[in-house]
């Protein structure tokens, strides 16, 4: 390569150096102008996410909190309200299990979607339990699912 480029003429050497200068510029210009495109892009995205922080933590904030004492079931212990709602929603755990004093382990195969979420709704609003864990699989038929969740009493 060295021997080609100095076996050319002084004019050709000159074109050459130029046309490769252009060439670095061009390319660095295009990469340039690429990234300053990804940064503007990320900076949106990132003040996007950030205004949703702030409106998911207002939301939060004006929810009311709910008091132990006016919440049924009070009495009873989680695994019996888990028992006696689930039923009443159609659907059978096949597998219930404490996990600590207020808290259960709870499974279910081949239960309604909808009926799945209505049950955890009537568990939220009425009864005070709010679910730590879920891990939920299509069954063989639409709409159904089977899943494991972990509740616990507020």
């Amino acid at each position: 390569m060295k021997a080609w480029f100095f076996g050319l003429s002084q004019r050709d050497r000159w074109i050459v150096v130029i046309l490769g200068a252009v060439s670095v510029v061009v390319v660095l210009w295009g990469f340039g102008m690429q990234l300053r495109s990804e940064v503007e892009s990320l900076r949106t995205s990132v003040d996007t996410k950030q205004r949703l922080l702030i409106d998911v933590a207002r939301i939060e904030g004006e929810q009311p909190t709910t008091v132990a004492s006016d919440q049924q079931g009070r009495d009873q212990t989680l695994a019996v309200i888990v028992d006696n709602t689930a039923r009443s929603h159609g659907l059978n755990p096949t597998r219930t299990r404490a996990n600590g004093p207020s808290g259960v382990d709870v499974s279910i195969q081949g239960a309604s979607f909808d009926a799945l979420v209505a049950w955890l709704v009537v568990l939220h609003g009425t009864y005070g339990v709010d679910v730590d864990t879920a891990s939920f699989t299509s069954a063989r038929e639409a709409g159904l699912v089977n899943g494991q969740l972990s509740l616990r009493r507020l």
